[in-house]
């Protein structure tokens, strides 16, 4: 039976595992907080045959399929369940030892499981994996009205009647399982599963007889159950509200002669539109920004653009706009908005931009 440690053990360390990413997942997850649950489930059970071993010899076990019947308790951490669950399963025995002996298997499975739900898709029906860890305490008993001749029963000698054996033995527990979920409302779930229990390898010590026999314990189950949650749901998140349209930059263009500074009647009139703009909306600070053309020096071209821009911010003041409402300077002849060589006049780079952002 190593092979059964072996799954055992995994099982263990893929159980502890989860715990750890589950915690992780509850401090930064989306999910919400813990939602508690509880339920009961119930369901068929087929119980493999089983090899019995004696000190004077051995046989082998066979039994009907049983059933299965318990109780959940546990916690939602995001994707993740955690949960204790007990389940007892019966399965009932028929010629036993090759005589008209009756008698059952119990099973009192107390096991942690582990549970990742497979969500996220907005489906009603979610799959799910898990595992857990436990024990499972069992009881293995047999009666007869008929008569067991001597060596029927491996390390038994004799005739018996009525209640032929029994015994007990608790041993540690495994099981994987996997089926799918389907929520109901936001408080109430129905799952079905598919979880295969299975012990370490049990020792009944039966009475009346004292003898001591080894068995197995390898189960397929089919369990139904229902979840009823109790703490908070997921919050619904309300839908982020779109983003208002970008603000439209309005831009006003002043004009200017050629080396000259002065506001022409046209220039005056794009200026008075622009205060009436600024005086219609709520306050903000307007970028005033004087320009030349590329003949003149790079110096002289700049003290033109300061004086342009100033004369142009003058003017908005007086139309209403406050200077502190200005942010006023000269560019010369850089950022041309008709590229030209250098010397070339060219009238739409003479100009004073007022731009609102």
């Amino acid at each position: 039976m190593k092979y059964r440690f072996l799954i055992g053990a995994s099982v263990a360390l893929a159980t502890m595992f989860g715990v750890a990413e589950a915690q992780a997942q509850w401090l930064v997850g989306p999910t919400g907080p813990a939602v508690w649950y509880a339920g009961p489930e119930g369901g068929w059970t087929n119980l493999e045959d089983q090899k019995l071993s004696a000190a004077g010899g051995s046989t082998t076990q066979k039994f009907d399929d049983g059933f299965n019947v318990g109780a959940r308790l546990g916690v939602e951490l995001g994707w993740w369940r955690f949960e204790e669950e007990y389940r007892f399963q019966q399965n009932k025995t028929t010629s036993e030892f090759g005589l008209g002996v009756k008698g059952n298997r119990t099973a009192h499975a107390i096991m942690t499981n582990a549970i990742y739900d497979f969500g996220g898709w907005g489906w009603p029906f979610t799959p799910h994996i898990g595992g857990g860890v436990g024990v499972v305490i069992q009881h293995d008993g047999s009666s007869t009205i008929g008569i067991a001749p001597a060596g029927s029963v491996p390390g038994v000698a004799g005739v018996y009647s009525g209640n032929l054996t029994h015994g007990s033995s608790t041993n540690f527990a495994y099981q994987g399982l996997a089926g799918i979920r389907y929520n109901i409302n936001p408080s109430l779930a129905f799952d079905l599963d598919y979880r295969y229990l299975a012990t370490d390898d049990p020792t009944f010590r039966y009475t009346p007889t004292n003898v001591s026999v080894r068995s197995g314990y390898s189960t397929h189950n089919v369990v139904a159950s229902l979840t009823m949650r109790f703490g908070p749901t997921p919050a619904v998140v309300a839908p982020i509200p779109p983003a208002p349209p970008p603000v439209q930059r309005r831009v006003f263009l002043v004009f200017f002669d050629w080396d000259r500074d002065t506001i022409t009647p046209d220039g005056l009139a794009i200026i008075n539109q622009a205060a009436a703009a600024w005086r219609s909306g709520a306050p903000v600070q307007i970028l005033v920004t004087g320009y030349t053309d590329a003949s003149g020096s790079a110096g002289y071209n700049q003290r033109l653009s300061e004086r342009r821009a100033n004369n142009v911010a003058n003017a908005l003041g007086r139309a209403g706009v406050p200077r502190q409402a200005m942010a006023v300077s000269g560019r010369g002849k850089n950022d041309q908005r008709v590229p030209t060589a250098d010397g070339v006049r060219e009238p739409q780079n003479r100009r004073v931009e007022i731009v609102f952002p």
